[in-house]
C-alpha cells in the first residue's frame, strides 16, 4: 500500500506508513476539476468526488457533509465503504455545530483542517466520533473545511486503517485537494439552484395564469394559491386565512376544504400568531427557532418554523396565506416567490376579470421565465435541433465526431424523426458546409426518371431531351446529398449507384464521359434494409457500402424528456404565426403529451400543436381536451401483452431441426397480420380508425398491411 514521494520522503518508523503520492494527488485534482462542467446533480458529484479523494489519496473510508440552510447542521451526502449499519447511522444523524462535539464539527466551526495520525490515542476524538463508527479505534484521520472564501460549507474526512504520518508539504496539498473539491460542491450548487429557480418561476407564472383566468371570489383562487406555495415551499402545514371586515365572517382554506365560520371564534386562535402580526402590519413575518419573537406563539405545537404573508383586497377583506414548518427555515427567494403568489392572487380578487393577467408584475414574470427558457433552449439546441434527452446529448456527439470524416452514412429511424435535419447537420457541422447541400427523396421519384434525376443526361439520349442536362451528383460536386427513403431505390439503380461509391465518377444518359465527382453521401430510410438486403429486395454489397457509420434516430416516444421541450417550442412558433398569447400547457395536458407514444414523431408532435392553436379557441393555455389524441388504447395494449403466452407460437422442434430464420419470420408477419386485421374487424374496415387503435399512422398501417400481405404469397 506505501506509495512513496521520492528518497527523502521514505519513513523508517514501522509503526507508520506513507500514503501520499504527489502526482496521483495532482491527477486527482484535475480529476476533480473536470467536474466543474458536468452537467450532474450534487449528490451524485459527491459521491464521485468522495471516490476519487479516497482512491487517490489510498485511504479505507470517507465522508462529506455539508452544512444546512440554518449553519447549524452538518449533514450526511455521500459515504465511501461504509457498512450498512454505519451508513444508515451517518445518513440519519445530522451533527449540530452547538451541541455536537466531535471531530466534523470542530473543523467546521474552525475552519481548519485537523490531521490524527493515530487514532487510538488522540485526545481530540470525543465519545460522540466513537458512537458513529468503529473506525476512531484505530488507524488515521484526514478531516478538512470546505470553503469558499471565508464561508464554510461543510467539511471532507477520510479514514486510513492504518496509522500514517502527514508531512507539511503533504498538508499543503490536502488542502489545495479540499479548496479544488469546495469550488466544484459551489458551482455544481449554483447550477442546481439555477434550475430550480427555473422550475419554481414556471410553477409560478402558471399559478398566475390560471388565477387570472377565473372571475369572481370563489374557492378556485384559494386551492391555486395553497397548491403552488406546496410546490415552491417544502412546509408541513399550510393554509389561507380571510376575514370579511364588513359582515364579521371568515375563510380558512387548507388545500382540502374551505372553511367558513364566524370570525370572533378565530380571533383567540390567531391573536397571538404571525397571522394576526401580518395582517395588521401589512408585513410578511418570519417566527423560527433563530428568529424568536417572545410575544408570538406558534400557531400548531411543534411547528416552531412559520411565515406569513398577508393579503388585503379592496379594504374589505384582509388575510394571510400561512405556512409551518418543524424544522428548516425560508430562503428570502421563496419569500419573495411567495409574496409575488399572495399579490397576484389579491390582483384576481380585486379585478375578477382577464385583464389582470396583464399586470405590471405577471407581464415582468412571464418574460423572465421566456428568457430563462430560451437561454436553455439555445444550450440544448444543436443546428436548429432541439432535444435534451440522453439519447439526443449522444447523437449531437456523434454528429461532432462523424462531421469532419467523408465517410458515408446512413440515418435510420421512423418516420418524423427528423433524418433530414440530422442529415443537414452533419453537413454544417463539417469542412463542406460552404458547397451545396442536396436531398434526393427516392420514394417520391418514380425509378427511370429518378436515374436521370442524379446522374443527368445528354442531348438526345432519349425523347424529349433536347438539351445536356446536369444531373443532382454532379451539382452537389464539393457538397453532400442526402439520399432519403434509399430502401425505395429500384433493384437496377441500385447497381448502377454502387459503381459511382466504387470508382467516384458518373457517367450521364447518353453520354460516353467519365465525369469525376466529389460529393459526401449520406443516406437515410425508416425501413429495415438490412433484411431487405437478406431477402433479396436490396443488394447487400450496396448495403455495406452506405451503412459504414450508421446513426440511429431514436423516436420520440423514447425521449420523453424532449417532448414537452419540443411543443413548448412549437407553440412559440404558432403564436408569431398565428398572432396568438397561448403561453403553455395546462398540467393535465403536459401529462397527456408524455403518455402519447407519438407514432408519427416530431412531424406529428407538430401538426397537432398547429392544429390545436389553428382550430381551438385557446386563451392562454392548452388544456387536456384541447389534445386530439388518444392515449387508452395504447395503455390498454400494453397491459393485454402482460397475458399473452408465447409458449403458444412457438413451433416444436423436432431433432431434425428448424429452419430459424423462417420459422421467425413467419410467426412475426402471421401475429402482424392478425393484429391488423382484428384493429380492421374493431374499426369497420376504417384504416384511420385501425391505425389510431394500435397507436401507429395511417401510412404507417397501409404500409405494414401491404408488407404482411406480399410476405403470405
Amino acid at each position: 500500500m506505501a506509495l512513496f514521494i521520492d528518497d527523502s520522503d521514505i519513513r523508517t518508523d514501522a509503526s507508520f506508513i506513507t500514503v501520499l503520492d504527489k502526482d496521483k494527488l495532482l491527477k486527482g485534482i484535475f480529476k476533480i476539476s473536470a467536474f466543474l462542467t458536468s452537467p450532474s446533480k450534487v449528490d451524485e458529484i459527491l459521491n464521485k468526488i468522495l471516490d476519487v479523494v479516497v482512491d487517490t489519496i489510498c485511504f479505507h473510508q470517507g465522508s462529506i457533509r455539508l452544512l444546512d440552510d440554518t449553519k447549524q447542521f452538518l449533514v450526511t451526502k455521500a459515504v465511501k465503504n461504509y457498512g450498512p449499519e454505519e451508513a444508515e447511522l451517518a445518513f440519519t444523524v445530522d451533527f449540530n455545530l452547538i451541541e455536537h462535539d466531535c471531530i466534523a464539527t470542530k473543523v467546521a466551526k474552525s475552519g481548519e483542517h485537523i490531521f490524527i495520525e493515530d487514532a487510538s490515542t488522540d485526545p481530540r476524538i470525543t465519545e460522540t466520533d466513537r458512537l458513529i463508527t468503529r473506525i476512531y479505534d484505530r488507524g488515521s484521520i484526514y478531516c478538512a473545511p470546505l470553503k469558499i472564501g471565508n464561508d464554510i460549507i461543510g467539511i471532507i474526512a477520510a479514514w486510513c486503517n492504518e496509522q500514517t504520518r502527514f508531512f507539511p508539504e503533504e498538508i499543503e496539498l490536502f488542502s489545495a485537494f479540499a479548496n479544488q473539491i469546495s469550488t466544484v460542491i459551489h458551482n455544481i450548487r449554483l447550477f442546481e439552484n439555477n434550475s430550480e429557480k427555473i422550475r419554481q418561476l414556471t410553477i409560478l407564472q402558471e399559478a398566475v395564469s390560471e388565477m387570472n383566468m377565473g372571475y369572481g371570489l370563489d374557492n378556485r383562487i384559494i386551492d391555486i394559491v395553497i397548491r403552488t406555495a406546496r410546490q415552491i415551499v417544502d412546509a408541513d402545514r399550510i393554509m389561507i386565512y380571510f376575514c370579511d371586515i364588513e359582515n364579521d365572517r371568515c375563510l380558512i382554506g387548507d388545500g382540502d376544504k374551505v372553511l367558513e365560520d364566524d370570525k370572533k371564534a378565530w380571533d383567540k386562535t390567531i391573536g397571538q400568531t404571525i397571522i394576526k402580526k401580518a395582517i395588521d402590519t401589512h408585513k410578511i413575518m418570519i417566527h423560527s427557532p433563530l428568529r424568536k419573537d417572545n410575544q408570538l406563539k406558534p400557531l400548531f405545537f411543534d411547528y416552531q418554523s412559520e411565515l406569513a404573508v398577508p393579503m388585503l383586497i379592496k379594504d374589505r377583506f384582509k388575510g394571510a396565506l400561512y405556512l409551518a414548518k418543524k424544522t428548516g427555515t425560508y430562503s428570502q427567494e421563496n419569500v419573495n416567490l411567495l409574496d409575488i403568489l399572495v399579490k397576484n392572487a389579491s390582483t384576481s380578487y380585486d379585478n375578477a376579470i382577464m385583464h389582470s393577467m396583464l399586470s405590471l408584475e405577471a407581464k415582468s414574470l412571464k418574460t423572465e421565465v421566456e428568457k430563462l427558457k430560451e437561454r436553455e433552449d439555445v444550450l440544448l439546441g444543436f443546428h436548429n435541433i432541439l432535444g435534451k434527452s440522453k439519447k439526443m446529448l449522444e447523437l449531437f456527439q456523434v454528429i461532432e465526431e462523424v462531421a469532419g470524416h467523408n465517410t458515408n452514412i446512413l440515418i435510420t429511424g421512423e418516420s418524423g424523426t427528423g433524418k433530414e435535419l440530422i442529415a443537414r447537420a452533419i453537413h454544417r457541422q463539417s469542412n463542406r458546409s460552404a458547397k451545396p447541400f442536396v436531398d434526393v427523396n427516392c420514394a417520391a421519384i418514380p425509378g427511370t426518371l429518378l436515374e436521370s434525376e442524379l446522374f443527368g443526361y445528354e442531348a438526345g439520349a432519349f425523347t424529349d431531351a433536347r438539351k445536356r442536362k446536369i444531373g443532382l451528383l454532379e451539382h452537389a460536386n464539393g457538397g453532400t446529398i442526402l439520399l432519403d427513403e434509399i430502401g425505395d431505390m429500384d433493384i437496377h439503380l441500385q447497381a448502377k449507384f454502387l459503381r459511382v461509391l466504387e470508382d467516384g465518377y458518373i457517367r450521364r444518359l447518353g453520354g460516353t464521359e467519365n465525369i469525376p465527382i466529389d460529393v459526401r453521401f449520406i443516406f437515410s430510410t425508416n425501413k429495415d434494409i438490412k433484411k431487405m438486403s437478406f431477402e433479396g429486395s436490396f443488394r447487400e454489397d450496396l448495403f455495406y457500402r452506405i451503412s459504414v457509420v450508421p446513426i440511429h434516430i431514436p423516436p420520440l416516444r423514447e425521449r420523453p424528456d424532449d417532448i414537452l421541450l419540443l411543443a413548448r417550442y412549437y407553440v412559440e412558433e404558432f403564436n408569431k404565426k398565428f398572432s396568438k398569447k397561448v403561453i403553455g400547457f395546462a398540467r393535465e395536458a403536459e401529462e397527456k403529451l408524455v403518455q402519447y407514444q407519438w407514432p408519427g414523431n416530431v412531424r406529428e408532435l407538430k401538426n397537432i400543436i398547429e392544429r390545436v392553436m389553428i382550430l381551438q379557441n385557446i386563451s392562454t393555455l392548452i388544456t387536456r381536451e384541447n389534445l386530439s389524441i388518444d392515449v387508452k388504447p395504447i395503455i390498454a395494449a400494453e397491459k393485454e401483452m402482460e397475458n399473452i403466452q408465447i409458449d403458444d407460437l412457438l413451433p416444436q422442434i423436432s431433432s431434425s431441426g428448424i429452419n430459424y430464420e423462417y420459422v421467425t419470420d413467419k410467426i412475426m408477419n402471421d401475429v402482424k397480420s392478425k393484429i391488423l386485421q382484428k384493429s380492421l374487424e374493431i374499426s369497420g374496415g376504417n384504416k384511420s380508425k385501425a391505425a389510431g387503435l394500435l397507436g401507429i399512422s395511417r401510412y404507417k398501417f397501409i404500409r405494414e398491411n401491404n408488407k404482411t400481405n406480399i410476405n403470405k404469397r
